[in-house]
Parts: structure tokens; C-alpha cells; sequence
């Protein structure tokens, strides 16, 4: 896995955005972190992201994951 992350907006409506990252995790080993982060640009601190979901998953839950989003994408 390589050491780098993937990260990308998910959702943004001008004032409120979500991200999703995908980032290497240690345990489960050779598993990623999932992580679904809030930003507000109205907030007093809009350069600040709260972390709204996180999950350590294996490969296969990944990809059970991405089979998911696909299986909707394809309706």
C-alpha cells in the first residue's frame, strides 16, 4: 500500500462540504482508513474540518464498499 492519501469532495453546496479520504491504516495490516470530514465556511473557524465518520477496513471491505456505490450508480 502505498504511503500517500486519496482525498476528494464528496459534497459541497458553496457553505457546507463533505470529504472522503482513503489513507493507510497499520491495523487491520495492509488495510486503509476511511474518513468522512465536514467543513463550514460560514463557521468562526472555516479552515477547521470535523471528522465526521472514520472506519479501518481490510481490502475486502473497501471493496464490498465500492461495489456498493457502484450497484447504486448503476440503478
Amino acid at each position: 500500500m502505498k504511503n500517500a492519501s486519496n482525498r476528494t469532495s464528496i459534497f459541497d453546496n458553496g457553505d457546507y462540504s463533505l470529504y472522503a479520504e482513503i489513507s493507510p491504516s497499520i491495523s487491520p495490516k495492509d488495510g486503509v482508513a476511511l474518513t468522512i470530514t465536514s467543513r463550514w465556511q460560514s463557521a468562526s473557524k472555516p479552515e477547521e474540518e470535523q471528522v465526521r465518520f472514520k472506519a479501518c477496513l481490510e481490502r475486502g471491505g473497501l471493496e464490498n464498499l465500492a461495489n456498493l456505490i457502484q450497484m447504486e450508480l448503476g440503478k
